[in-house]
């Protein structure tokens, strides 16, 4: 760890000492010309309805282009695109979905009003799923592998594909914080049946809210193209026909217009943060009692946050401290598992007093979730600090992160030492 004698560095904002960091960081800055353009035309145009617009249309090609997928379906947000992916699988009430243990509610919440059940596996030191773990925890059971992509990297999807391979078993994929990101040069949301993304605020590109799915299964695309539209086959004359129970997950044509002008940059977004990340994550590497988080060989790392560790100090505590050095952090990501974090799933607080799916029945035992279930993902949580860094940092404002976060550990570890 470098020494520095500048006197920021003397004492913790925490504790009275001076602020490595005394004006905002840059905001994003999204929402361009093009955009206001497409909008303003939308609204002139007095059709707001996403089905049948030229916007959603426009949405759906390019972003299918921009993956070289067959289809692209747009919808009202990135878990309505989850459920979009279970619903054209079309189990049975029961399955078993394994998925990731770091997630947001939205990669689960589809999962159960599928009547599914998800199982969640450990991670690995890089934060995606454990592909031996999911291998052990296949049941006869088991519809679908829902691999999650975290803070901008991937899960191994090609050893989670060979697994899924040899069971039989579909695999979907959560890239709501990866997108356009590769592994050995194909984007995440390409290796398994169905891929799905967030277009939510925070995203690489963003609608405000809003999601997307693609697919090269022509029957898999109309399946969801129908669940996103209450299950309407639109364009037959005669009475109306519903041939599969649906919901309204419409994208709204104002949110396309919004989106479609960012697709031809959402790559050197991510680029960009890539470049900034491992910035970051160079300057921190010798830092004692930190570790960052890593991707797996081969695959890129687009940085949706930047999440590290810290060994020997809590990281609320290390957090809070770099709040007060001017460093917008919080400690870990969801805090817990989402399994410890959603009482429908730690409480079977779901239908009514049923506790369904999770209550057993038909000689299936209870579904419990708990502490202990997966010991890594809970740790990592424990450790974990992230921060939020993006593409319109300057290489200075990454320097300034980097000193604060190496001003926090050095005093604190000087604390313990003392």
């Amino acid at each position: 760890m470098s020494a520095t004698t500048d006197a920021s560095m003397d004492r913790l904002a925490l504790h009275g000492g001076r602020p490595v960091r005394d004006r905002p960081f840059p905001d994003r800055a999204l929402f361009g010309e093009e955009a206001e353009r497409l909008v303003v035309q939308t609204l002139r145009r007095g059709w707001l309805y996403g089905p049948g617009g030229p916007m959603m249309a426009s949405l759906e090609r390019r972003f299918a282009q921009l993956y070289g997928a067959a289809h692209a379906v747009a919808c009202s947000s990135g878990t309505a695109a989850i459920h979009l992916a279970l619903a054209a699988l079309d189990f049975e009430p029961g399955s078993e979905i394994i998925t990731a243990p770091i997630t947001d509610a939205g990669t689960i919440v589809p999962i159960i009003y599928q009547h599914a059940v998800p199982v969640f596996v450990d991670v690995d030191e890089h934060y995606g799923m454990d592909p031996a773990d999911i291998e052990r925890k296949i049941t006869d059971r088991t519809a679908a592998i829902l691999a999650v992509h975290l803070f901008g990297s991937g899960s191994d999807m090609r050893e989670i594909c060979e697994v899924a391979d040899r069971h039989g078993i579909a695999v979907l994929e959560d890239c709501s914080q990866a997108h356009v990101t590769r592994l050995d040069g194909r984007y995440l949301g390409r290796w398994g049946h169905v891929g799905a993304f967030s277009l939510q605020q925070s995203k690489h590109m963003t609608t405000g809210d809003g999601g997307v799915v693609i697919t090269d299964d022509d029957a898999a695309a109309e399946r969801m193209r129908l669940f996103r539209d209450k299950g309407w086959e639109r364009g037959r004359h005669g009475a109306r026909s519903y041939p599969m129970l649906g919901l309204n997950y419409r994208m709204t044509e104002l949110q396309a217009a919004v989106g479609v002008p960012q697709i031809a940059g959402v790559r050197a977004i991510v680029e960009r943060r890539a470049s900034l990340g491992a910035r970051l994550a160079s300057r921190l590497a010798a830092v004692d009692g930190l570790r960052p988080h890593t991707p797996i060989p081969g695959c890129e790392h687009s940085y949706w946050l930047f999440a590290f560790e810290v060994d020997g100090w809590d990281a609320e505590g290390f957090a809070a401290a770099l709040r007060a050095e001017g460093v917008p952090a919080a400690p870990g990501y969801t805090g817990k598992p989402i399994y410890e974090c959603m009482s429908a799933l730690a409480e079977r607080r779901t239908f009514g007093s049923s506790g369904y799916p999770f209550s057993g029945g038909d000689g299936r035992p209870a579904v419990t979730y708990g502490p202990g279930l997966c010991p890594v993902a809970e740790g990592v949580l424990r450790r974990q600090v992230t921060v939020w860094p993006n593409e319109a940092f300057a290489e200075e404002d990454i320097d300034d992160l980097a000193a604060a976060i190496e001003k926090v550990a050095t005093l604190l570890a000087r604390a313990v030492s003392g």
